[in-house]
């Protein structure tokens, strides 16, 4: 069977004195009281507590130098995850201004293409226009010239004039055929 003695502190305000009263525990959960109390001076007293004091403060500076140590542990843990995050949202937005940039380039190209296609095609209804007017002025012209003749023709003044020039014309020939 296994024991463990173990030391109270008590302070007995009748004579002003402080004892400790030593505890036997065992490890069948009794306890015992030994019936002797252990006078100790003021000294001895100061000196316990001053270790206790030690002690703790010890244990204190443990726990805090752990929970600094952690807490730096988890700080480099994230402040890791925000770094990679970091470069993986700018690689991203790297990539994407490259994108960007390849579109605008491309559309800035297509743009070249469509309006070279648009000036060629205005340079050629210009022409096809300039075409179509030359022609309906031709068109025009032989219009009014065939009303004009058809007029002539109506007035009988261009068939006189027909038939008086071949009359002279048949003379000449009449003229050439009996050599005078």
């Amino acid at each position: 069977m296994e024991s463990k003695m173990d030391g109270t502190i008590i302070y007995n305000s009748l004579d002003s004195q402080i004892y400790i009263y030593t505890y036997l525990h065992m490890s069948d959960s009794t306890s015992f009281k030994c019936s002797v109390p252990t006078r100790i001076g003021f000294l001895e007293l100061q000196d316990r507590l001053q270790n206790n004091k030690r002690r703790m403060e010890a244990y204190i500076k443990g726990v805090v130098k752990d929970c600094n140590k952690s807490i730096k542990q988890h700080l480099k843990f994230h402040e890791d995850e925000v770094r990679e995050f970091k470069i993986e949202y700018t690689e991203q937005i790297i990539t994407l201004f490259q994108q960007w940039d390849f579109d605008i380039k491309q559309l800035g190209d297509q743009e070249d293409k469509l309006t070279a296609n648009f000036h060629q095609q205005q340079k050629t209804f210009q022409q096809a226009r300039m075409i179509q007017n030359h022609n309906l002025k031709g068109l025009k012209q032989e219009n009014e010239e065939f009303l004009k003749d058809l007029e002539d023709l109506e007035d009988g003044s261009l068939l006189t004039s027909v038939r008086n020039e071949i009359k002279k014309q048949m003379t000449l020939l009449q003229k050439k055929i009996t050599g005078s």
